[in-house]
């Protein structure tokens, strides 16, 4: 079981990074490879992290949550409930996106200020949070 968490957290890991650089190189490029192209292949992709990174982080939150109640809000209670509800709000935002790109096609992107900004705030959440995540899954893969 160690191994398969070490193996998901570098894949969150690597994910991380990858979505990182490319949404930061991604203009330099648009003359040389196809942009859309990398970011359905990569959206693929973030679709499975953020399941792996929901899945554990919901098992994170469920099992801080059954300790002790009389300790109040520890670290570990808060980085559990906020790895897990911003893992959820990106997971949100990043479906809605990926469906209405999927339903109507890379035209749609044309214009569509509000889509391009939700884009904007899960590319730059999404790095950070399967990050975190993927550092703490292989990290503590010894743990289970």
């Amino acid at each position: 079981m160690a191994g398969l968490l070490k193996l998901a957290g570098a894949y969150l890991m690597l994910l991380a990074i990858a979505v990182a650089v490319f949404f930061i190189i991604n203009n330099f490029l648009l003359d040389t490879i196809d942009v859309m192209g990398v970011w359905l292949a990569l959206d693929v992709l973030m679709l499975i992290g953020l399941a792996a990174g929901l899945y554990y982080n919901y098992s994170r939150k469920k099992a801080v949550d059954a300790g002790d109640e009389s300790d109040g809000v520890t670290r570990g209670y808060f980085e559990a409930n906020a790895a897990f509800f911003v893992t959820a709000g990106v997971s949100i935002l990043f479906l809605h996106n990926w469906f209405a790109l999927l339903a109507n096609g890379s035209d749609y992107l044309d214009g569509n200020h509000q889509s391009w900004v939700i884009w904007a705030v899960v590319d730059t959440l999404l790095p950070l949070i399967l990050g975190i995540t993927g550092c703490h899954m292989w990290k503590h893969a010894g743990d289970s």
